[in-house]
């Protein structure tokens, strides 16, 4: 049995799911979606407090529920305010895990980069791959902007490649991977991802000060479709101590 409600955070949508029985109360999990037109997790968080955690997720401003305008970089401010809001609640950094999908994995490593006390971090099909030359960076600007219409209105290929920029030079969590504690972090990636190629999560999981831990599952795209195993996967692993 779980409640669930809704908030709002200075015009940002929460969506919390609070456990008839918070086994696990000293780790709040905070959930990151994708680029907004893909998966939510709701399905994960809805399981996860099942099992007795205490779950947020949010939308970035802009996108579905929330109010404002969208951009990529402001993913990271408004990380800050949800954060400060579960602190408000009582919780501190060693309380609060992450999940983060896709590109929500980038920002929820890049949180991780700037608050290297939180408890856990799970990365679902993670982004990580910041073009670090021109060609590629440009590449990512003509995806993005493919598929941003209908799901964000006035966000342009122009603001897209501005907001790309930004963050290789300020939000980029791969220059900081060395100073990190890999034995917190979970990377979930399917084989078959055409969207964030498995080839960089397989690369960077030994980047980080002590390794991190990386599933590999088999015949599964970008939206890991086996959603048991995820769920199995991301339990036993917040779970531990």
């Amino acid at each position: 049995m779980i409640t669930i409600s809704e908030t709002k955070v200075d015009g940002l949508y929460v969506r919390q799911y609070f456990p008839a029985e918070p086994i696990f109360s000293a780790n709040k999990v905070l959930f990151f979606h994708g680029y907004p037109g893909s998966q939510k997790n709701y399905d994960l968080a809805e399981h996860l407090a099942l099992k007795g955690f205490e779950c947020y997720v949010w939308h970035y401003r802009g996108a579905w529920k929330s109010e404002g305008l969208y951009s990529l970089v402001s993913n990271y401010r408004d990380t800050e305010t949800i954060l400060n809001f579960l602190k408000k609640k009582g919780c501190g950094d060693e309380a609060i895990s992450l999940v983060g999908a896709s590109w929500g994995g980038f920002v929820a490593l890049e949180t991780f980069a700037r608050s290297p006390n939180l408890k856990k971090v799970v990365l679902l099909a993670p982004f990580i791959n910041m073009g670090s030359d021109e060609k590629a960076l440009q590449t990512g600007v003509r995806f993005l902007s493919s598929i941003t219409k209908p799901s964000i209105r006035n966000y342009e290929k122009e603001d897209i490649e501005k907001d790309l920029r930004t963050i290789e030079r300020d939000y980029n969590p791969l220059k900081k991977l060395s100073d990190l504690d890999g034995s917190k972090v979970l990377i979930i990636h399917g084989e078959n991802d055409t969207i964030c190629p498995i080839e960089h999560s397989v690369k960077i999981k030994s980047l980080f000060k002590t390794p991190a831990r990386l599933y590999q599952l088999d015949g599964q795209d970008h939206f890991l479709h086996t959603r048991e195993t995820v769920f199995d996967f991301c339990f036993s692993f917040l779970k531990e101590e």
